[in-house]
């Protein structure tokens, strides 16, 4: 979970970097797919009682935020 918590905003940091829109574009896909690692690792958590079902859905209405404003963001690169 912490690598791809950390994942996340290093590729949209590494992606700022580039030249291109197309670049930027791509990492931002790439830290969308982390995103989703985190979604399932945060899902298997709930499965295997590590976490209550309150602190669950917490988590997964952070992330859908946190994954509507990278696709937001990926959109207006493509812009």
């Amino acid at each position: 979970m912490n690598r791809s918590v950390t994942s996340i905003p290093s590729n949209i940091a590494e992606g700022c970097s580039r030249k291109t829109s197309a670049d930027f574009s791509r990492f931002l896909e790439i830290a969308i797919g982390s995103s989703f690692e985190l979604e399932t690792q945060i899902e298997v958590c709930l499965l295997v009682s590590y976490i209550n079902a309150e602190k669950h859905s917490t988590l997964i209405e952070q992330l859908h935020i946190l994954q509507k404003r990278i696709n937001m963001l990926k959109e207006k690169v493509r812009e």
